[in-house]
Order: structure tokens, then sequence, then C-alpha cells
């Protein structure tokens, strides 16, 4: 497995994208760097350009992004603009196959929520149909799209690994698949082994420790290695990205890239 970092979370700058830890982390170990969409689609083309460039002059690879929508661009309820959607999401697949990214992490709980009153039943239909349109984008650029349960005091619809994989089933697109995130599942106290029937279909892993969505180490009580071994059991060897809050990152990312490497090996 790889082992990456989701920089939005340790962003000390203004844009809340977190590039300016992107050196370190390779310095440090990292196989690559997981930076926000949303984030990066709200610069200016010279501000993305600068990126651009600054990965291939350090050799960083940027494989996944996560943050697909920002919070402004509903998804659900009576208020979605389908023309404003599709012509965001044209947009920001550009942009992240222009940094070489391969897997695009749909999470996005502000986008994606159900106002209140709304049904359930059809904002899941407008999931679906979203999904639709994003695979004719995807697809030509080899890019996947990982669906990210989110746990219940974040997102209300796509909450569980099931419900995800659901979801991803009934798009039926080799290209949409799911994201596995154990800070969540352990929050939502969904089942790890609810992944099992649905392996075929995680494409990525997000990974922090469940007390305060910080970055793993050996004194965590959270049973890391069970997740892995069931990781193994099912075949997956793509990407886990550590995505966490720290106050000291340099410490923070060093002990968890040992200790992830130690499960791993």
């Amino acid at each position: 497995m790889k082992i990456g970092c989701c920089c939005n979370m340790i962003a000390t700058q203004k844009d809340g994208i977190g590039f300016e830890h992107a050196k370190n982390l390779i310095e440090l170990g990292y196989d690559y760097i997981e930076l926000p969409l949303a984030q990066l689609m709200a610069l200016e083309d010279d501000d993305f350009l600068k990126i651009k460039e600054s990965l291939k002059l350090f050799g960083i690879k940027c494989k996944t992004c996560n943050n697909f929508f920002p919070a402004n661009i509903k998804l659900t309820g009576p208020a979605v603009n389908e023309s404003v959607v599709k012509d965001y999401v044209v947009r920001a697949v550009g942009r992240a196959s222009q940094l070489g990214v391969d897997t695009i992490v749909f999470g996005s709980s502000g986008a994606k929520n159900v106002p209140a009153g709304f049904d359930h039943k059809k904002a899941w239909t407008q999931l679906v149909n979203l999904l639709n349109y994003v695979d004719t984008v995807v697809r030509p650029l080899g890019i996947v799209i990982a669906i990210e349960p989110l746990n219940k005091s974040e997102s209300n619809i796509i909450n569980t690994v099931k419900e995800g994989c659901d979801l991803a089933k009934e798009v039926d697109s080799p290209n949409i698949g799911l994201l596995v995130d154990y800070y969540h599942l352990m929050v939502e106290n969904d089942d790890m082994y609810s992944m099992i029937p649905f392996s075929d279909k995680i494409f990525h892993v997000h990974l922090a420790n469940p007390e305060g969505r910080c970055f793993p180490s050996p004194t965590d009580t959270a049973n890391y290695k069970e997740f892995f071994s069931l990781l193994n059991k099912i075949g997956y060897n793509r990407r886990v990205s550590v995505e966490a809050y720290s106050n000291n990152i340099g410490q923070d990312a060093t002990v968890a890239l040992n200790y992830l490497r130690e499960i791993i090996a």
C-alpha cells in the first residue's frame, strides 16, 4: 500500500489547501499528497499553475483529491442548478487531471446534505443522476470517483459503507466506487466487516484516530491492526491517506508514517 497525507487538514495558509506542507511530507517519506479539489478550484489560473509547476519541480505526486464540491454548489434539494453543477464538474475534473490525479473523493457534506423537509428518495436520485454525469466526464480521463460515507454529525445522507456501495452500484460504472474512512467508520459505529461484500468497489482509504481526528500513533486505543488486516484479507492494495489534524505536523506525520509502515509490513 502507498501512504499519503491530506494536506487541507493541516493547512495554515488562507487558501486552505495545505500545499505549504507538501515538500516536507514527501521528504519525510510519504508516497504522495492529497489536495482538496474545491479549494484548488477557488484559485486563480496563475496560482493553480504555480502548484502544478511546483509538483513537477519537487517530484511530488498528487494522485488523489478530496473535497470534490464546495458547500455553495448544492447537489440535493430544490435549489440544484444543473448547468452550474455540470460546468463545475468539467472544470474541476479538468484541473485534477492536469495534476495527474486518478482518484477524486466525493464526500462534500456541505454540497450534498439534504435540505430540511426535502424527500431523501428524491435526493438519492439526484446523487445518482449527478454521478452518472460525472462518470461521463471522468471515464475518458481514466479518473475514478470514490464515494465517502460520512458520520451523521457531518452528513445526513450516505453514512455507512453499505449506503455508499448501494449508491455506487446504482450508478453501475467501473469508475464509480467507494472510499472507506476509518475515522467516520468508527464514529458512526459502522461495522468494518461490512466492506467485505463490496471489496471490488473500494477505491481509496482515509485514516485518522477516532479520538480527536488526529494522526495515528502507537499509543492510540484504536484497532488499526484489525482494520489493515481486513484490508489485506479483501485484497486491497491501493492508497491510504492520513486525513487528520495536527498541532505539530513534523512530529505527528513522522510517528504516523513509521507506525503505519510497521503495521502494513
